[in-house]
């Protein structure tokens, strides 16, 4: 089994976290730039979209949820929705609300310029960045149970990616409960090893 991703991807991130804390560990990890198109990675996903995973019979998995989905029901326990599946579910779509809308705004800085952050639909994701991860750190996701939930892996991966691409952005509201609960998950190696950051140049 294989995994194509990028270390700057917070959706190849989550399903990173969520393959290494289910117990996939004979898994081949391509780093993959998903801007050059790689045939590999088109063979695989014709979207040419990370992550990418590839089973051992060649089928492929795509989108970071739909992997999560597959998990759940190949091993299901323990599970990564906890013991309130609906609050889990419920807390990991505002998490992912701010990570599309973050990714929103990199791909705009691509098609335009930074100037793209102050447009009308920049200002609008912003917006949607501040609601949700207020919302998250006004009521944190659970840290207890035997494998971090699924609001846990998507709020933490929200909050590193923000602090990655955001990291001199004033607009940032304070978020010290979601800072702690970030630090305290960098104890897992799942969390640990995977902290966004640039690729590598080729």
């Amino acid at each position: 089994m294989q995994i194509f991703y990028s270390t700057t991807s917070p959706f190849a991130r989550i399903a990173r976290i969520a393959l290494a804390e289910k117990g996939c560990r004979e898994l081949s990890h391509r780093l993959t730039d998903p801007w050059k198109d790689s045939p590999e990675l088109l063979l695989a996903n014709p979207s040419a979209r990370v992550p990418t995973v590839v089973l051992d019979s060649g089928l492929p998995l795509t989108e970071s949820l739909l992997i999560v989905l597959w998990l759940e029901a190949k091993y299901p326990n323990p599970s990564l929705l906890g013991d309130d599946p609906g609050t889990v579910i419920s807390t990991a779509g505002i998490a992912m609300g701010a990570i599309e809308a973050a990714a929103a705004v990199i791909i705009g800085r691509k098609m335009t310029d930074a100037a793209f952050d102050e447009s009308p639909v920049g200002l609008r994701r912003r917006r949607s960045i501040i609601q949700a991860m207020s919302r998250l750190e006004a009521n944190p996701p659970d840290s207890n149970g035997p494998l971090p939930s699924l609001a846990l892996i998507t709020t933490v991966v929200a909050l590193d990616y923000l602090r990655f691409r955001f990291a001199k952005s004033s607009w940032l509201p304070l978020l010290p409960k979601l800072d702690a609960l970030a630090l305290a998950a960098r104890s897992r190696s799942a969390f640990a090893e995977t902290l966004p950051h640039d690729m590598p140049v080729s």
